[in-house]
């Protein structure tokens, strides 16, 4: 007849296997229970005093845990305090489960002798256990120091602005920065990418080595006063020859000249800031752009009309001395305005909308909307736009 369950539960607990699992949940626990109370009484101590000022900074002073993320020298002593526990909760599992292991021959008599191997694949699994909780909160620290500085040195820190962050703080201790040419729109200008409204962007963003973007569009005929007609260059858009102006060829050029406002707004911006001759038609160094293709810009049912667009404006940048070009959006963006076009599967991909630091690192290994790599993955970082470099961006 089996003994009862009143006394058979307390002896499990005296097991290697059992005592390390109290010692998991409290520290000193499984000790105390291998018969070793004074041992566990010490051994309790930091984790006791850990819980009572947790507590009490919850009953008296809770508001203060939402600034944490936001504190370099908090977030440097959090992680330092979670690598300690993680030696010590480690430690106190280990000893309760070898001082269990001595038990008294009447713990054996009620529950059989412990099988090494379930002990083994017992404290194991709880090994685990702490290893993947104190490296999870150890991950959460230091996305939330690369989102305040970027001084990790895991990965280079750039960040993006534009025409809202004109006349505001910057971005500190960028090492990278992408600074957009438009004002929102394509035709429209940035006022302080350059010499102009508040300090140049173009500057904090490193000059001559800045990548760009720029906004893209396509509003069609019926909307736009910029709209070609009888453009014959690069294609013919209601000309004497071609007659229609809603046509994909007329999109294509309405995307070649974009990107040509575009490229020359920022060629007159590093003109006001002396890093170009007056009167260049050109960037002083080959950059990187980037087109932006947002759905809260102007974009034709037909997706076949936006890709023509697109294709223009890539047309349009590789026919002057870029280094590289991309695309900035999100796969229900891109599916939306290009229908998921694969055209330009061969471009590298930037990829908006991450909610913090660690989704981007997400949305780095997965596929770019266009199809291919992707570059850059975009997060919210602390007020700003940051983006995580995922592979260079080669010349495309």
């Amino acid at each position: 007849m089996g003994l009862p369950f009143g006394v058979r539960v307390p002896a499990l607990f005296k097991t290697p296997t059992g005592a390390a699992l109290l010692s998991f949940l409290i520290p000193g626990l499984g000790q105390a229970s291998a018969g070793y109370r004074v041992r566990g009484a010490i051994a309790a101590i930091p984790a006791l005093a850990f819980l009572g000022v947790l507590a009490l900074i919850l009953a008296y002073d809770r508001g203060s845990l939402s600034g944490l993320p936001q504190d370099q020298r908090w977030l440097t002593s959090l992680l330092i305090m979670d690598a300690m526990l993680f030696v010590y909760r480690l430690w106190a599992v280990l000893d309760a489960s070898v001082l269990a292991a001595k038990a008294r021959p009447d713990t054996f008599q009620i529950v059989g002798p412990p099988s090494k191997w379930l002990v083994g694949v017992g404290v194991g699994v709880l090994l685990m256990g702490i290893i993947g909780v104190h490296a999870a909160v150890a991950e959460l620290d230091l996305t939330w120091q690369h989102a305040l500085d970027c001084r990790t040195g895991a990965t280079p820190c750039w960040f993006d602005i534009s025409y809202p962050q004109c006349g505001r703080p910057f971005p500190a201790d960028a090492e990278f920065g992408v600074v957009g040419v438009n004002h929102g729109i394509d035709f429209s200008a940035n006022p302080c990418q350059g010499a102009g409204d508040g300090p140049p962007e173009l500057t904090w963003a490193g000059g001559v080595t800045a990548q760009l973007y720029a906004n893209t569009g396509n509003p069609g005929p019926d909307l736009s006063s910029r709209w070609p007609d009888a453009q014959t260059s690069p294609r013919q858009c209601n000309t004497s020859t071609v007659a229609g102006s809603d046509t994909a060829d007329c999109a294509y050029d309405y995307g070649w000249n974009a990107a040509a406002d575009a490229y020359k707004t920022a060629a007159s911006a590093y003109v006001s800031l002396g890093l170009a001759s007056p009167g260049a038609t050109s960037t002083p160094s080959p950059n990187v752009w980037w087109l932006d293709v947002e759905i809260n810009n102007s974009w034709r049912t037909d997706v076949t009309l936006n890709v023509a667009d697109l294709e223009g404006a890539v047309a349009y940048l590789q026919s002057m001395d870029t280094a590289g070009i991309g695309f900035y959006s999100n796969q229900y963006q891109w599916n939306q305005i290009t229908g998921g076009t694969s055209v330009f599967s061969g471009y590298p991909s930037w990829v908006a909308g991450a909610g913090s630091a660690r989704e981007a690192v997400a949305d780095c290994s997965a596929k770019g909307f266009t199809g291919g790599r992707v570059a850059m993955a975009q997060y919210h970082a602390v007020g700003f736009d940051g983006d995580f470099l995922c592979q260079a961006i080669a010349r495309s």
